[in-house]
Order: structure tokens, then C-alpha cells, then sequence
């Protein structure tokens, strides 16, 4: 059996910078001796400006991952690879900063992270989008930039609905009414992430999933996302190397493998299968 990965979210490549590692082989959850379980493998690295934490990365910062983690690209050719920025204070919030990331193949953003900024509110937040912020959305849609949702408030997220003409995507969130949490969508958000056209990506980390987190539950989210959404805007977006609580049997990228061999047991059909694990990200990428 052939199968293809693609995930809509890691934090892989500020890791690799973080510890000088490489993209080959390293000691972070994703690698590419780890993808050679995939006959195709295509992946979104995200580059998180750690706004508002101790953390908090500057724009040498920034460059600097960036041109490290492209120079491990360049070395080989066994990755797909797509990359996404997650908090635009790296960036100062700018409008006119898109059309120079998009060059560095930035095809995704989002409008915060873990604070509110000059664009909207997190997801902890009652603020909405601001006037800049849908100056931002805008610049984003004419550059082919897509909006991530994960980290918005719901406020924020309902005027960005108001205001986007582009697919709604939420690279990596889970299901509000299975997990109680502020970083999980509410069942109309997912509904209206589907008819925008738009992907939702399943989140690994266990304290979106519930406690003593398994395939099971993994599984419960990716059902309830589907009876919601329809099978074409399902997909997975795993957090890895930004989270350090993964499921019960779950510990590196490889274990996708073994989660899709879980849910064909469970009856899911490789046509649906494929949708999720790479054929609904790559047909919008």
C-alpha cells in the first residue's frame, strides 16, 4: 500500500535551528529518515514569532531560521515543502511585508498567535479583527495567502468570515463540543471553514484532544469534523515539534502510519483516507 502524507502544521524548523540539527536526521518528531514511510510527503513549516512569551524571537531571529532551514531544503529532495507564518509581529504586522514572503513560498498565515497584536484578538481574547487586520487579510488574499485560523478568537474569526473571499483554513485545531477548549473550533465555525472551501487540519496535542488521549480520540475529532464538514475538508495538522504531549502511541512523525492502519481497521476507505491525509491539503496547495 502507497501512503502519501501531507501535514498542515509542525514548528520543525525553528527546532532545527534552535538545535542545529538537520532536516535528515535530527531528535526532533519529524525527519526525513522518520518520512520514509510515505511514498509522497508534503508539509507546511510553520515560523512562529513566540509573540508575547520569554521566547519571543526578533527579526535577525527570524532571517536567520528562515535562510537555515531553506539551506537544509536545498540539500535534498525528498519533501514537499511549504512554509507558514504563525504571528505576523515577526513582520510587524505589515500588509506589505506578503508579497515578499510569498517569494520565500509562504502560503499561509495567521493573525495572531498567544496574545491579541494590531490585527485581531487570540483565541483567549474577545477582540475582534481590526482595521489592519483586514487591511492584512486583504494584502494576503491578493498575494494567494491563505488565512489560518488557529489561534483567532472567535470574535475575530466571525469578522474575518465577513471579510474573506479566500478558503478559511485551520491548520491545526480540533473540535470544541468533543474538548472544551479555547484553541478547538465551535460546529458552526467548522461548518463554515467547509463552505468557504476551506481544510481543517486535526491537532495532536493531547490538551485539545482530552485527557489519556489515544487514537481513539483522535479518531472521535476527525469523525465529528467529517459529519460537520464533508470528507473533502478534513485533513491533518499535527503540531509536531510545537508540542510536547502527543497521544497515547503516538511519538514521531512515522506514527501517522500507524494511525492510518487504525482507522482502516475502523473501516475508512483509502479513498477517504487519502483525503485526509494528503489529497484535500494538496488540492488547495
Amino acid at each position: 500500500m502507497s501512503l502519501r502524507l501531507f501535514d498542515a502544521h509542525c514548528d520543525t524548523a525553528y527546532e532545527l535551528w534552535r538545535r542545529k540539527e538537520s532536516l535528515c536526521r535530527n531528535s526532533c518528531h519529524i525527519d526525513l529518515e522518520k518520512a520514509k514511510v510515505f511514498s509522497q510527503y508534503a508539509q507546511v513549516f510553520a515560523f512562529c514569532s513566540l509573540a508575547g512569551s520569554r521566547w519571543e524571537l526578533t527579526k535577525d531571529d527570524f532571517q536567520n531560521c528562515l535562510a537555515y532551514f531553506q539551506k537544509e531544503l536545498s540539500t535534498q529532495n525528498r519533501i514537499q515543502a511549504f512554509f507558514s507564518l504563525e504571528g505576523p509581529e515577526i513582520v510587524d504586522c505589515d500588509p506589505e511585508t506578503l508579497a515578499q514572503l510569498r517569494q520565500h513560498g509562504f502560503v499561509m498565515t495567521t493573525l495572531t498567535w498567544n496574545a491579541d497584536n494590531v490585527l485581531a484578538g487570540w483565541h483567549q481574547s474577545e477582540k475582534g479583527l481590526t482595521e489592519q487586520g483586514k487591511a492584512f487579510v486583504r494584502s494576503a488574499r491578493e498575494q494567494g495567502i491563505y488565512i489560518d485560523v488557529s489561534h483567532l478568537s472567535e470574535k475575530a474569526f466571525w469578522d474575518l468570515a465577513e471579510v474573506t473571499e479566500k478558503p478559511i483554513l485551520a491548520s491545526h485545531s480540533n473540535c470544541r463540543s468533543l474538548w472544551d477548549h479555547s484553541r478547538n473550533l465551535t460546529d458552526d465555525q467548522l461548518r463554515v471553514i467547509a463552505q468557504s472551501g476551506g481544510v481543517v487540519g486535526l491537532n495532536l496535542y493531547v490538551p485539545f484532544l482530552g485527557e489519556r488521549a489515544s487514537f481513539e480520540t483522535m479518531r472521535r475529532h476527525l469523525e465529528h469534523m467529517l459529519s460537520l464538514c464533508g470528507e473533502q475538508h478534513v485533513a491533518l495538522g499535527g503540531d509536531l515539534d510545537g508540542c510536547d504531549e502527543l497521544p497515547e502511541g503516538f511519538s514521531d512523525l512515522s506514527d501517522y502510519g500507524s494511525f492510518h492502519e487504525y482507522l482502516s481497521a475502523k473501516g475508512y476507505g483509502e479513498r477517504l483516507l487519502d483525503g485526509i491525509f494528503y489529497s484535500n491539503l494538496s488540492r488547495l496547495f
